[in-house]
């Protein structure tokens, strides 16, 4: 098992097993190609009007999953741009498999901390919602744990955070750590909770650099950088939706 897959899925569901990429995907771009932040200090992941067309993503996007023998554009097939409320949204329905749709970026944490997101996830039942946003970091960990880029063109990281959708209200603003003892594991952070609160839109904004500090307080973090930001689904059937509209990065 690649030490690269146990982090991210570790991200999407806490447990570990290999991520695989379609053919389309393998091929990470250059390094100056990724994006990174305006001169206003802005950098948009996902406009909301982004559209994936999986036998050619973009670029500096990557969709992969769990299984081999499941094909990443099967899972997902439902990956798709639809209006909600009058929002334009990237809608994501879980499948057999864990998946996700990651960008690729170069942002320093200090320059832009923020990172901004509305999102609108259907009822799940028990448990924190399948549908959630993960994050990769690079720098805070040492050399020896670095995850460098792999064949499926995830960046290379050092540390992972994850935003879910907790089971309860009251589960609100809670992060857990990962062990120290399992460094590649991603840290858990609780945005919202609920189910009565499912079924609405919320915009949300997380101080990435204060979770970074709780979540890995040894580090330096002037010198972390951001190398992706996506959306995971573990895997849940019946599908399970989510809708994320408008993902970016501030200072």
């Amino acid at each position: 098992m690649r030490r690269i897959a146990v982090l991210i899925v570790a991200a999407v569901s806490l447990s570990g097993c290999a991520l695989s990429a379609p053919p389309v995907a393998t091929q990470a771009p250059e390094k100056n190609t990724r994006p990174g932040p305006s001169p206003e200090g802005r950098l948009s992941i996902m406009s909301g009007g982004l559209n994936f067309d999986l036998n050619n993503p973009p670029k500096d996007w990557l969709i992969a999953t769990s299984d081999d023998k499941v094909n990443a554009s099967a899972v997902f097939s439902p990956l798709t741009t639809v209006t909600r409320n009058g929002v334009p949204t990237l809608e994501v329905r879980t499948g057999p498999a864990q998946s996700i749709a990651v960008r690729r970026i170069n942002a320093m944490l200090m320059a832009t901390p923020y990172l901004n997101w509305a999102w609108n996830l259907s009822d799940h039942g028990a448990g924190i919602h399948p549908v959630r946003l993960i994050i990769g970091f690079k720098g805070g960990g040492s050399e020896k744990n670095t995850l460098k880029e792999q064949l499926n063109g995830l960046p290379a990281h050092d540390r992972a955070l994850t935003l879910v959708w907790g089971d309860s209200a009251l589960r609100r603003g809670t992060l857990t750590r990962p062990d120290k003892n399992r460094p590649f594991e991603a840290a858990v952070y609780t945005v919202r909770g609920g189910r009565e609160n499912t079924r609405k839109w919320w915009r949300d904004t997380v101080d990435l650099s204060d979770l970074y500090k709780q979540a890995w307080p040894d580090d330096e973090r002037r010198a972390i950088r951001i190398t992706f930001i996506g959306i995971a689904a573990a895997p849940r059937m019946p599908p399970v939706r989510g809708r994320v509209s408008g993902i970016e990065l501030s200072h």
